[in-house]
């Protein structure tokens, strides 16, 4: 018959004594246990980069934007920045005031030039460009560019000086108004009205305006050149014809740079080759294939529209990919 175990108190001093170093001796190595060693790596934080939509010039053409905007639209994909030059800060406008693709697109559609376009005599051009203004301003709700949903930014250039000018703040319909006033055709506009410089095409000094939004703060830069697909046929010092000045889009020329009379033909390709560089700086370039279509002819916007569509629609892989390796960043711990 074995014999039954004591109880613990009844132990032998020097087996309590083993009994209690072992518990101490268990305790502490389970405290060991669960303390983690200090990471040397450092976590990979994710952050939201900034994207900037950069709207070239290029007259009718321009109506691709709306397409570009809209394959974005629908792949979930909403830039933080939008910068516009000519016709690209018209649709810019719109579309960072809070127009969806959907409503841009009816915009394109409907919008007649008789809404644009208002002839006066004058030598300094013959569209003023209160009509445009006006219609930006109705279109906005009045609203300046600082209060507008998406962050948004119009270039032009100062008439005398072609020093470029980034409008961020401010009448957004006088800023596009700016941007869009083709040199000999448009009443330079002052900004502010009244009392300021005068302003002209934003094409004049940066057709696509890709440095613009870097110096903005852009992380990615998605640039949408309508110009482009046709760029082998000559535009320098290529001059309205009398069927274009039919059309309020006719009057916001491909190639603006050769309305300046104070620029010579050899300044003007330098001018062209410098912007084409700007427009290479971009992350993401956008070309919609619309070479065949001229900038003067409106009667084929959807046309233009799902050219845009289809160019963005080849790219979003692309941007996306772009999107996610600029969110991942490492940051050291404290």
């Amino acid at each position: 018959m074995s014999t039954p175990a004591l109880p613990y108190q009844y132990l032998p001093h020097l087996t309590v004594a083993r009994v209690s170093t072992l518990i101490v001796f268990g305790l502490s190595m389970s405290a060991c246990n669960s303390l983690k060693p200090i990471s040397t790596t450092a976590p990979v934080v994710t952050h939201k980069p900034t994207v900037a939509l950069v709207l070239g010039g290029g007259g009718a053409k321009g109506f691709a934007h709306v397409g570009v905007i809209k394959a974005l639209e629908a792949n979930g994909i909403t830039p933080t920045l939008v910068v516009g030059t000519s016709v690209g800060s018209l649709v810019g406008s719109l579309y960072a005031s809070g127009y969806t693709a959907k409503q841009l697109e009816r915009l394109a559609l409907t919008t007649t030039d008789s809404e644009l376009t208002d002839f006066t005599l004058s030598n300094q051009g013959f569209i003023e460009g209160i009509k445009l203004k006006n219609f930006i301003n109705a279109k906005v709700a009045k609203r300046p560019i600082e209060n507008f949903p998406i962050s948004f930014a119009a270039i032009a250039a100062e008439k005398n000086t072609l020093k470029k000018a980034v409008f961020t703040t401010g009448d957004a319909g006088l800023a596009v108004q700016a941007s869009c006033s083709v040199p000999n055709i448009f009443i330079a506009p002052r900004v502010p009205e009244k009392v300021g410089k005068k302003y002209i095409d934003g094409g004049v000094v940066s057709l696509v305006p890709v440095d613009s939004a870097r110096d903005l703060g852009a992380d990615i830069i998605i640039a949408v050149d309508v110009t482009a697909a046709n760029a082998n046929t000559s535009t320098i010092n290529q001059k309205p014809t009398i069927n274009s000045l039919t059309s309020f889009w006719g009057f916001l020329e491909n190639n603006v740079v050769s309305n300046v009379s104070s620029i010579s033909k050899q300044s003007s390709i330098n001018r062209a080759l410098l912007m084409r560089h700007e427009r290479d700086r971009a992350d993401i370039v956008i070309i919609p294939n619309i070479g065949h279509n001229s900038s003067l002819d409106t009667s084929q916007r959807s046309t233009l529209i799902a050219a845009g569509s289809q160019a963005t629609t080849a790219q979003i892989n692309a941007i996306k990919q772009l999107i996610n390796e600029k969110s991942k960043s490492k940051y050291a711990t404290l």
